[in-house]
């Protein structure tokens, strides 16, 4: 009360808020120390909490990654990014070949591209998308995928075989054999 522009305290309120279960109380507090200081980490993280509580993970991901910013020594929220990024990907492929098996080609395609986004080292999420691009008719893309598949991992043969077929489709018999 004496000295209402020290944030910090706002913000320890906040997590009295948070403690209570007063999601909605605790998110309001950590807004108003942010528009104060946007990069105060400890504010950051209890934003993330809240969201996470809220079932926002996408936006809790992005509090934390603004926490780990403003304060690299944070290795606990790093260790919670990196879960996060986790499920997401997971849930981006989940929800990706739900679409591909129901037919959503387009859906699939956006679904796959968000997961490859997150784990770009993934062969297979290239392999799949490929195979997806490829029913779409999409050929280039579908044959660029399986390449980029096969890059990050020479031995997937079922990639190998996509390329030999896209090639073969094409004519050029030469690359076809070589892929095969």
């Amino acid at each position: 009360k004496r000295a209402p522009a020290f944030y910090p305290s706002e913000a320890g309120l906040a997590y009295v808020a948070l403690a209570r279960r007063d999601h909605k109380g605790a998110l309001e507090r950590f807004d108003r120390v942010l528009q104060k200081s946007g990069q105060y980490a400890p504010a950051l993280v209890g934003k993330g909490q809240v969201l996470l509580a809220l079932k926002r993970e996408g936006e809790a991901l992005a509090s934390f990654e603004a926490a780990v910013a403003a304060d690299p020594s944070l290795t606990e929220v790093k260790q919670r990014i990196e879960v996060l990024a986790f499920r997401r990907v997971q849930d981006d492929l989940t929800r990706a070949r739900r679409a591909a098996e129901a037919g959503r080609l387009e859906e699939a395609r956006d679904g796959y591209q968000r997961a490859i986004a997150g784990s770009p080292e993934s062969a297979f999420l290239y392999r799949d998308l490929g195979a997806v691009e490829r029913r779409l008719g999409d050929t280039d893309s579908a044959l660029a995928r399986f390449r980029k598949a096969v890059e990050l991992d020479p031995t997937d043969g079922r990639s190998l075989v996509q390329i030999g077929e896209i090639l073969e489709e094409r004519a050029d018999f030469e690359g076809s054999i070589a892929a095969y």
